[in-house]
């Protein structure tokens, strides 16, 4: 964020996953409430915050989510799920499924591309994958996360570009603007760039 600096007149959309698989889940939430930013912030839920509201309520589940990096988020709050503080099980409630502009639709998956996004099943939408991504129909470009792109470059296929750049195995943390596309990222050791994404098409996507 100070690399992009955001301002008042800018809207910030938080892709999801803001836990699981980093050793500061806590201070990750901790930061997203007291967002120190003019600019609006808009959270959505990711599956990784999915996961760990299904720990909290079912044995299994706990187990399944400590192997896809819970162990790391529960380290964060000391240990246990019982240190978690409310306000952050009230901020992962409230994250939305999806956004959507008069231009864009932003989501953590990605959408059925034949049904209305109100219509769309919330659970499916932080679970898809970007491959399967097709141009919804209506014709709105689709901002997503989740699938890993290996080469630590957001990919766009012409309706759809995902901005997950592998942050969480030592890639790269992409922010996006959707209408100019244009991009900032940064890594683990603080190096910084940015770019501008190019069209391309799933066969030439490495990794996809």
């Amino acid at each position: 964020m100070d690399f992009v600096k955001p301002t008042a007149e800018d809207q910030v959309v938080m892709l999801g996953d803001y836990v699981d698989r980093g050793p500061d889940s806590k201070g990750v939430i901790d930061y997203l409430i007291r967002w120190p930013w003019d600019a609006n912030l808009i959270t959505l839920k990711g599956n990784h915050e999915l996961i760990m509201e299904e720990a909290n309520n079912s044995p299994e589940h706990y187990l399944y989510w400590c192997n896809v990096g819970g162990a790391d988020t529960l380290a964060s709050y000391g240990g246990k799920l019982s240190q978690v503080p409310e306000a952050h099980w009230d901020f992962i409630s409230q994250c939305e499924p999806y956004y959507e502009t008069s231009d864009q639709i932003y989501v953590h998956g990605g959408v059925d591309y034949q049904m209305p996004i109100a219509e769309q099943n919330e659970e499916e939408m932080l679970w898809r994958r970007f491959p399967d991504a097709k141009k919804h129909s209506s014709g709105k470009y689709v901002v997503c996360g989740h699938t890993i792109q290996r080469a630590g470059i957001p990919v766009d296929v012409g309706h759809t570009v995902c901005i997950d750049t592998a942050a969480c195995r030592d890639g790269w943390l992409t922010c996006l603007e959707a209408a100019t596309k244009s991009y900032w990222q940064t890594n683990q050791t603080g190096k910084k760039r940015d770019g501008y994404v190019r069209t391309t098409n799933f066969s030439s996507v490495p990794g996809s």
